[in-house]
């Protein structure tokens, strides 16, 4: 069953879709990197996307298997077309999201959707033996 959510252009979407995240996936054991994924994917479209103007909005997906997990982010297109992935400036405080979420995921990609959308998304794997430890141990905490 995939949970897909509609979020204002705001910085704070962030959050809430970490909270989707969690929702979904619960005690996956790649919960944790697929929050941070979907907190880059949906910063990146607030900031560098026409859905991070006034009454602008994001998109996210959350599908899972037993071992598999996917992660879409749509948004209303770039300023300035698809660019995505460019070295970060060493002494900049930002511009380090896709390189996280391409070192965090197994494979991800982008592509437009037309009409000026845009979706990046994400894949996540996890072996059995994950999964099997994740059945035996609950969560101490539960991240923001």
């Amino acid at each position: 069953m995939p949970w897909i959510a509609r979020f204002p252009g705001v910085p704070e979407s962030a959050g809430a879709a970490r909270k989707l995240v969690r929702d979904a996936l619960g005690d996956h054991p790649r919960v944790a990197d697929a929050e941070l994924i979907v907190s880059e994917l949906v910063t990146n479209s607030v900031l560098h996307s026409k859905s991070g103007r006034p009454g602008g909005s994001v998109w996210v997906e959350v599908r899972r298997s037993a071992d598999t997990v996917w992660i879409d982010v749509a948004d209303e297109g770039g300023r300035d077309g698809l660019s995505l992935h460019r070295a970060p400036d060493e002494a900049a405080d930002f511009g380090r999201g896709l390189t996280l979420v391409d070192t965090l995921a197994d494979s991800w990609g982008a592509h437009n959707d037309g009409d000026d959308f845009r979706s990046v998304w994400a894949q996540l794997t996890s072996t059995a033996e994950e999964n099997a430890c994740t059945k035996n141990h609950s969560p101490i905490s539960q991240g923001v």
